[in-house]
C-alpha cells in the first residue's frame, strides 16, 4: 500500500496522488494502474462494457471512458474488434494522459476534474455510455462517507450528458475481509441510489469471479412517434472497407510460419512485385514504406538530402494537407508555401521556372491534388533547367498511375499513400515509385536506418519499411482491387447522376477527375459553404475540408515564409469533401445532393434579399 498525505483543500487530491504514485512506480502496466494483474483488468473490462460490444456498429455509438488513465480500455475495445465505437478519454491526471496520448494518438483526451468542472466542461464528455472502470474502488485516506458522496456526486453531474447508459464498479462488502484503503460499497445503498437514478432500468452483476461488482445503469429507449421518422443514420466522410479477416488468414498463416514481421519480408517482396506489374515497373522500381510520409520523406532524403545552409528552403503548395510540410520539415527544410493553379490545384513548372527563391530552394515537392496525377514532363524540364531535385506527393494518386503510367511515372520520384482512406489500402502504408535504378536503392536505404548490405549506416535515414502484416493487408486488397474499385466507381457515378438531376454536375468533382475515394464539391463562397456542412450535419451526414484552409492557416505553419496565395485562399474554403465508402447507397447519395441544391438555393436567396 503506498501511503500518501491527505490535502484538506482539494479533499479527492489523495486519490490523484496515488494513482499518479503507482503509475510513476510501476509505469503503464496493470501495477501502475494499481490492479494485480492485465488478465483481472481484462475481465473486468468484459464486465463493464458487455452493453457496448454488443451495441449496434451503424451508429457507432460514443463511450466516455471515465478515470481513463493510460488508455487500456480503448486497446481493449479495438483488440475485441470495436475500434468503430466513438471514444472519449477523461481523467485529472495529466501524467496519465500523457502516456495514453503517446499510444493512441487519434483519440480524444480530455483532463478534467467533474467534481469542480464547469456544465460547459461537462459538455465535452457527452456520450452514448460513460464506463467508470477502477474509479470508485480506493478510497485511500478518504472516509466511507466521503467516497460515497465523491462517487454519487460525479455519478448524478454526469448523468444529464450520458444518452444511454452508464456503468461502473466498487469492491463488494460480501469478503471475507475488507481492506481498509478500498471502497466497499453497500449492496442495499447503492440499489437505492441507482433506483433514483433510473428507477428499474438497473443492474448489478457480481459474476465475473472478482472481489467487486457493477452497477448498470440505463436510460430507456425513447418511444418513437407515429407520425415522426425515425432518426437517419448517420453517415461519415469516408469509411474504408479493407479486406476481412477470411481474405486476410492466407497471408497470416504465411506470417506464422516464417515468424518474418518486418525487415523486408517475403509479403513486401510480393506486393512491391505485384503492384509493380500492375504499374508496367521493373524489379526496384517501386518501393513499399511504412506511410505515405515515410515515402516522401525517403524520396526527399536520397533525392535531395537535408536541407543546407545555403539551401535552407523547399517549395510546395499552399493548398495541400499537412502531410506533405511536416516531411519537408523532417529533412530540415523550411518550407516555402506556393499557390496553385486555379483549373489543375497544383503547381505550375513553368511558373516556378522563375521563382526569386530559387537560388536557396533545395527541393521542390509539387502535389497529386485528391489524386489528380501530376504530369511528369513538365517537372523533369523544370528540373533540367533548374537542377533543382524534385520529388512528387503522390498521395492517392495510384488509380491515376495505372490508367497514364507513361506520363505520370518516370525519373522523378512518387509517393503514394496506402492509408485506409485511400481507395487503395494497406491500413497504414505507402510506397515509392521512379525508374531511376540508382535513386531506388538510395530510397531502400535510406528507409533501412542507412543500411545495405551491412550493418553499416552510410547515409540519412529514417526507419520507414513496411510491416508483413500491412503487406498482408495490402496483397488481400490486390486480391479484391477489380470488385474494390468498380463499387467506388459505381459511387462516383450515383454522385454524377444525382448532382446532374438538380443541374449541379459542373460543380462535383468525382473519379475519374479525382482519386474515387473522394467526392468533391466547389461550392460558390465560403460562406454557402459553411452553410451547406452545417444542412449535412443537421442530416447527421458529416462533409470535411480535407485541407482546411490552406497550410498557412494551419498554427504550426503559420510562421512559413510564402508567396501571395489568392488561389489558394479562395479556393479552399469552397471546395466541400462529401461522403465516400464502397458501400454507400444511391439514396444517401439522392438525399446529399438534395441538400446541397437546398442549401445553394437558400444561399443564392440570402444574397438577393435587400
Amino acid at each position: 500500500m503506498i501511503d500518501l498525505p491527505a490535502a484538506s483543500a482539494d479533499p479527492h487530491r489523495p486519490l490523484l496522488d496515488y494513482y499518479d504514485e503507482h503509475l510513476r512506480r510501476h509505469g503503464d502496466t496493470a501495477a501502475g494502474a494499481a490492479w494485480p494483474n492485465d488478465e483481472d483488468r481484462r475481465t473486468r473490462f468484459a464486465a463493464l462494457t458487455e452493453p457496448l460490444r454488443s451495441a449496434p456498429a451503424v451508429p457507432a455509438p460514443v463511450v466516455c471512458d471515465l478515470g481513463c488513465g493510460t488508455g487500456e480500455l480503448l486497446g481493449y475495445l479495438r483488440a475485441i474488434g470495436r475500434g468503430d465505437i466513438g471514444y472519449i478519454g477523461a481523467d485529472r491526471s495529466a501524467l496519465a494522459l500523457g502516456h495514453a496520448r503517446v499510444k493512441f494518438p487519434d483519440a480524444r483526451w480530455v483532463e478534467i476534474d467533474v467534481p469542480t468542472a464547469s456544465e460547459s466542461e461537462l459538455a465535452a464528455l457527452d456520450c452514448d455510455y460513460l464506463v467508470a472502470s477502477g474509479l470508485f474502488t480506493v478510497r485511500h485516506s478518504l472516509s466511507q462517507e466521503a467516497m460515497w458522496s465523491f462517487l454519487t456526486g460525479v455519478i448524478e453531474r454526469l448523468w444529464p450528458h450520458v444518452r444511454r447508459g452508464i456503468a461502473f464498479n466498487v469492491m463488494s462488502p460480501i469478503v471475507d475481509w475488507e481492506r481498509e484503503d478500498l471502497f466497499h460499497a453497500s449492496h442495499d445503498r447503492m440499489a437505492r441510489f441507482l433506483h433514483g437514478l433510473a428507477g428499474r432500468h438497473v443492474q448489478m452483476r457480481a459474476d465475473y469471479g472478482l472481489y467487486e461488482y457493477t452497477c448498470v445503469a440505463f436510460k430507456p429507449e425513447p418511444e418513437a412517434s407515429e407520425t415522426e421518422p425515425p432518426a437517419p443514420q448517420r453517415i461519415i466522410a469516408y469509411r474504408p472497407l479493407l479486406p476481412d479477416a477470411q481474405h486476410l488468414a492466407p497471408y497470416l498463416q504465411r506470417i506464422d510460419r516464417t515468424r518474418i514481421y518486418s525487415n523486408h519480408g517475403p509479403l513486401v517482396a510480393e506486393l512491391e512485385q505485384r503492384l509493380g506489374e500492375r504499374l508496367g515497373l521493373g524489379p526496384q522500381q517501386l518501393i513499399c514504406a511504412a506511410s505515405g510520409t515515410a515515402a516522401l520523406v525517403a524520396g526527399i532524403l536520397a533525392t535531395a538530402g537535408r536541407a543546407t545552409a545555403g539551401r535552407p528552403y523547399a517549395l510546395c503548395p499552399a493548398y495541400t494537407f499537412v502531410g506533405t510540410a511536416s516531411a519537408l520539415q523532417q529533412c530540415g527544410y523550411t518550407p516555402w508555401l506556393v499557390d496553385v493553379d486555379p483549373g489543375t490545384w497544383q503547381m505550375e513548372p513553368n511558373v516556378l521556372r522563375e521563382h526569386p527563391m530559387l537560388a536557396q530552394v533545395g527541393v521542390v515537392v509539387p502535389v497529386a491534388p485528391y489524386g489528380r496525377a501530376v504530369p511528369l514532363k513538365g517537372w523533369e524540364r523544370f528540373r533540367r533547367a533548374s537542377g533543382i531535385p524534385v520529388v512528387v506527393d503522390g498521395a492517392a494518386s495510384i488509380e491515376a498511375l495505372l490508367d497514364d503510367p507513361a506520363g505520370n511515372m518516370g525519373h522523378i520520384p512518387v509517393a503514394l499513400s496506402f492509408h485506409a482512406t485511400k481507395a487503395f489500402a494497406t491500413g497504414e502504408g505507402g510506397a515509392l515509385i521512379t525508374h531511376d535504378a540508382e535513386l531506388s536503392r538510395a530510397a531502400f536505404q535510406t528507409m533501412n536506418f542507412g543500411f545495405m548490405l551491412t550493418r553499416e549506416s552510410r547515409r540519412p535515414s529514417i526507419n520507414g519499411k513496411m510491416s508483413e502484416h500491412h503487406a498482408a493487408v495490402g496483397l488481400a486488397s490486390l486480391d479484391q482491387w477489380g470488385r474494390h474499385h468498380a463499387r467506388l466507381a459505381a459511387v462516383a457515378a450515383s454522385y454524377q447522376k444525382a448532382f446532374a438531376a438538380h443541374g449541379l454536375e459542373s460543380a462535383l468533382h468525382v473519379y475519374p477527375q479525382t482519386a474515387s475515394n473522394y467526392a468533391l464539391f466547389r461550392v460558390p463562397d465560403a460562406d454557402a459553404c459553411q452553410r451547406l456542412g452545417q444542412a449535412l450535419a443537421e442530416a447527421a451526414i458529416e462533409s470535411r475540408l480535407w485541407y482546411g484552409s490552406g497550410l498557412q492557416d494551419q498554427p504550426v505553419f503559420a510562421d512559413l515564409p510564402r508567396d501571395e496565395l489568392p488561389v489558394t485562399v479562395s479556393l479552399a474554403p469552397r471546395l466541400l469533401g462529401l461522403p465516400v465508402a464502397p458501400d454507400l447507397v444511391p439514396g444517401d447519395v439522392e438525399r446529399i445532393a438534395d441538400i446541397a441544391a437546398r442549401s445553394l438555393r437558400h444561399s443564392v436567396g440570402s444574397r438577393a434579399a435587400p
